[in-house]
């Protein structure tokens, strides 16, 4: 015979479980409101959280480290410490490999051809890092740096002898003085650029660009800065028979484009942002107008982003700018102000020649080969650019070759923006890593899933014999 169930037990188990319940509510509700309250420890931690993350524009608050490992999971430890790379010896402290003076003189001097660029084959090729000379200090800021520069950033004061009814340099104190004057402007160069621009458009922005050959210490350039004019100086060696040969060349005139005849270009700094008339016209297969919009607004978004990074960049502390692999001059064209100017590279292995759209837009350019040596002193470059310049280059040469000509063109304490593949990026961080240069890698701009990646360098202070300085 079935056992009736007993109803009193049923109800005494119902009431200890509604009991269970109802406690269980009450506990959570007050453990909830202690940590509320601001005395439990997750909001402590939480605090703590907000505090270290406040400003994530703050270079050195930012969490660097990539979301890919890319390659470096691959890496044999006893392969993954960088190999330390040494200072070159003082006496390179102003070495220009490919106008290297004791190589020159090597080379027949039947048509001058000793005066040529003749870069060094691979087993002369120095591996070491380019030293400052003894008490190098940081550059004036412009303007101030037009008229003054230190003397230990430049200790020769032959020039002060050799060109001294010339008005070109002065030596003053712990410094040169620039006066402004030259070969063909004894008076200065401004009252010689007044005299110019009775003649040529010079104050309306139609003249933006100019060109200045045998430019001396560079003064009719740097006084045009002030009328809003860039000029791309040269400056061949001091000997009255350096000059061009031009019996090794045709007798011709280049014919004028078709697409800029008639003073299609606009006046700077319109010149800047409007489509370059080399693009509208179709003179270049595979860029279109749309592709050079899109592409400046992409520049746009990259810029902004640097500058979140590195909150120096609008300051002024970066003068001289160079990018190693210009394009469309979208980079240059998204830093443009007044206290800054950029030398806009074309690699001469890039797949689209785009040189005459920089010019268009009112920059300046050159052709440059990165296997090889940048024609231009050590210390010339504030902050320097490479945009997909590691990929470009992977197959063609010695990663650690166009490295090493950056540091010796960077001045000390000098940044770096590298923007390229995760992997490629590995592979740079790591050579680096031993060139005495402080690093940080940051995701892409939209968000940690982009491969392509950000790696922002600085150059420590070290000169010859003498001091250095590491963040790290």
């Amino acid at each position: 015979m079935a056992l009736k169930p007993n109803s009193a037990d049923g109800r005494t188990r119902s009431s200890v479980q509604i009991f269970i319940v109802v406690g269980l509510c009450c506990f959570f509700y007050i453990l909830g409101a202690w940590q509320r309250s601001g005395f439990g420890k997750g909001d402590s931690l939480a605090l703590e959280i907000t505090k270290n993350t406040a400003d994530c524009n703050i270079v050195s608050s930012l969490n660097f480290e990539t979301h890919h490992g890319g390659e470096a999971v691959t890496v044999d430890e006893s392969e993954s410490k960088p190999r330390v790379i040494e200072p070159c010896h003082p006496r390179y402290i102003d070495y220009t490999p490919c106008q290297d003076q004791k190589r020159a003189m090597t080379f027949p001097r039947d048509n001058m051809i000793y005066r040529e660029r003749h870069c060094p084959p691979e087993e002369e090729k120095l591996h070491c890092l380019i030293p400052a000379p003894k008490g190098y200090v940081t550059p004036f800021s412009w303007p101030k740096s037009r008229d003054y520069v230190p003397y230990a950033n430049a200790p020769y004061k032959s020039l002060t002898v050799e060109k001294a009814i010339q008005n070109w340099i002065q030596y003053e104190g712990n410094v040169f003085r620039f006066p402004g004057g030259g070969t063909q402007f004894p008076q200065g160069a401004d009252k010689y650029i007044d005299q110019l621009a009775s003649v040529i458009p010079i104050k309306n922005g139609t003249v933006r660009t100019a060109l200045d050959t045998g430019c001396g210490v560079a003064s009719w350039g740097a006084y045009l800065w002030s009328r809003n004019v860039i000029a791309m100086s040269f400056a061949p060696r001091d000997s009255h028979e350096a000059q061009v040969q031009y019996k090794k060349m045709e007798a011709c005139i280049t014919p004028y484009p078709d697409e800029v005849a008639g003073g299609k270009l606009k006046a700077f700094p319109e010149r800047l942002y409007a489509v370059p008339p080399r693009i509208s016209s179709g003179s270049i297969p595979g860029i279109s107008v749309e592709t050079f919009m899109e592409d400046s607004k992409i520049w746009k978004k990259h810029v902004n982003a640097y500058r979140k990074i590195n909150k120096l960049i609008d300051s002024g502390r970066y003068r001289n700018i160079m990018d190693m692999n210009a394009g469309l001059g979208g980079f240059a064209a998204a830093i443009q102000s007044p206290k800054l100017w950029v030398m806009n590279v074309m690699p001469t292995i890039a797949e689209k020649n785009t040189l005459g759209v920089i010019y268009e837009r009112g920059l300046i350019g050159i052709y440059h080969d990165w296997c090889e040596a940048f024609s231009t002193y050590p210390r010339t470059y504030d902050l320097i650019h490479a945009n997909g310049v590691f990929s470009l280059y992977k197959d063609k040469c010695d990663f650690e070759d166009i490295l090493l000509e950056m540091d010796r063109i960077l001045r000390p304490e000098g940044a770096v923006i590298f923007r390229d593949e995760v992997d490629v990026l590995i592979k740079v961080k790591k050579i680096v890593g031993g060139m005495r240069w402080d690093t940080k890698m940051v995701d892409h701009e939209d968000g940690p899933l982009v491969a392509e990646k950000i790696l922002v360098a600085v150059k420590q202070y070290w000169v010859a014999g003498g001091n250095s300085t590491s963040t790290q």
